[in-house]
C-alpha cells in the first residue's frame, strides 16, 4: 500500500482523541488492521470510516470490544446480503425487462 494512503496512529489518536491503548485492542480483536513501516505503525486510510464507527459505538454509546465484534460480523453480513441482493436483480431485470 503506497504510503499517502497511511496515517500514522500517533497521529490518529491526537486527531481523534483516543488513546493509543484503544487502537491497539482493536487490532487485538481483529477490529483493524495496522501497517508497520519503519518501525511506525499506521491506519491504513480507506478503514476510516469503519474506525470511527467503532469509536462512536464504544464512546457514545458505550459498547464494548466484544459487542462490536458482534455488530460489525451483522453489518459485514448485512453488506453482503445487500450486494447479492443487487446482483440477483439485475439478473432478473435481463431476464425480465419490465420489472
Amino acid at each position: 500500500m503506497e504510503n499517502d494512503q497511511l496515517i500514522a496512529i500517533e497521529v490518529f489518536c491526537t486527531s481523534y482523541d483516543v488513546e493509543y491503548a484503544f487502537v491497539e485492542s482493536l487490532q487485538d480483536h481483529d477490529l483493524i488492521e495496522t501497517v508497520i513501516v519503519d518501525n511506525t505503525r499506521f491506519l491504513q486510510i480507506p478503514q476510516l470510516n469503519r474506525i470511527e464507527r467503532i469509536i462512536r459505538l464504544h464512546h457514545e454509546l458505550d459498547i464494548n470490544l466484544e459487542g462490536i465484534e458482534a455488530i460489525q460480523g451483522l453489518l459485514s453480513r448485512i453488506e453482503h446480503l445487500d450486494r447479492e441482493l443487487n446482483s440477483l436483480r439485475n439478473r432478473l431485470r435481463f431476464y425480465e425487462p419490465g420489472l
